[in-house]
């Protein structure tokens, strides 16, 4: 049920007090019809801020005011809310010249030359609003920039609650931004003050320099670099996941240590070729030119036996390469 309204008496309207409250106030007011929408009455700050002359907003209905946009909401405002005073939020406006601008209204019911009429207080917030926009758009522009770059990236306050994260850090650590928002990085991921990442994070908020480190974070078996920021209130986290450089690089090393093995073994087989292999075949060698040179059949098979073995003995020098080599 709607309240009743009080009644502004006419006769109040020539008063001193009423000039002086309405006429005189700095702020900007105006009295409309609420069924008709015409103007009843302005003051001299809404005339200052709308730019019209006292004879031509009376002439005017509340919706000449307002941008074409905002008609069916002023109307549907007007009947909905029922409450003798209200404050009506934010509203686009025009002044005479055509030029748009925010308002606050506040705005209550009453009765006014016998009509049921709104009393209407018009906050020019036009320079606030735009300012509040203007660092919206920057926000919305940063959060664009740090959505659409590869590095993962998170900010912190000075509590090491998580006050922001973008996609690739989402997707990196696995989480969902909506739990970790608001929530201290240390509880979330309990395992992350092991290493080197609290340490370096520590050091960077209290001493207010960047830091840089390679870390794990074994709970997830990532490994990132990580550049760390600090800033008026926290710290700003850039970090990318070089997990599969970590894996390249311990294989690279495995290999490199299993050529490193190879190449002893190849030193041995060097080294054994150019000792152990030279005496049994110099001296196989030299039985082949000894039996080539004595016709004695009897001291050949003496030679002939002696070479045997040292053929055996280079046999035994070959397989003991063989085995080294695999």
């Amino acid at each position: 049920m709607m309240n009743t309204p009080v009644k502004i008496n006419p006769t109040d309207t020539e008063s001193a007090s009423f000039r002086q409250i309405f006429e005189g106030n700095p702020a900007p007011m105006y009295i409309f019809d609420l069924h008709t929408y015409e103007f009843l009455a302005v003051n001299a700050a809404a005339l200052n801020q709308y730019g019209y002359q006292k004879e031509e907003f009376l002439l005017m209905g509340a919706l000449q005011i307002r941008s074409v946009e905002e008609v069916k909401r002023f109307k549907k405002a007007i009947q909905e809310i029922k409450a003798i005073y209200s404050d009506y939020g934010v509203w686009k406006h025009i002044r005479k010249n055509g030029e748009q601008f925010f308002v606050h209204i506040y705005a209550h019911c009453n009765i006014f030359q016998n009509r049921v009429v709104r009393v209407v207080m018009a906050i020019d917030i036009d320079q606030k609003v735009k300012a509040e926009n203007a660092l919206k758009e920057k926000n919305e522009e940063i959060a664009d920039i740090l959505e659409s770059i590869t590095d993962g990236f998170y900010a912190m306050n000075e509590n090491w609650e998580v006050t922001y994260i973008n996609k690739e850090a989402e997707r990196i650590l696995n989480c969902k931004r909506a739990d970790l928002l608001g929530k201290s990085l240390w509880e979330f991921f309990p395992g992350s003050k092991e290493g080197r990442f609290y340490q370096e994070y520590q050091r960077a908020l209290k001493e207010k320099i960047s830091v840089h480190f390679e870390e794990c974070y074994t709970a997830l078996g990532v490994w990132g670099s990580m550049h760390v920021y600090p800033k008026k209130d926290g710290l700003a986290v850039y970090f990318v996941d070089i997990t599969e450089q970590k894996k390249n690089q311990i294989e690279q090393l495995m290999q490199m240590k299993m050529i490193e093995k190879q190449n002893e073994q190849l030193k041995k087989i060097s080294w054994t070729q150019s000792h152990e292999v030279r005496a049994p075949l110099a001296s196989i060698l030299g039985l082949v030119e000894l039996i080539k040179e004595n016709q004695d059949t009897t001291c050949n098979a003496d030679v002939i036996d002696m070479l045997a073995k040292a053929a055996q003995n280079l046999d035994e020098v070959v397989r003991n390469i063989i085995n080294q080599a695999q």
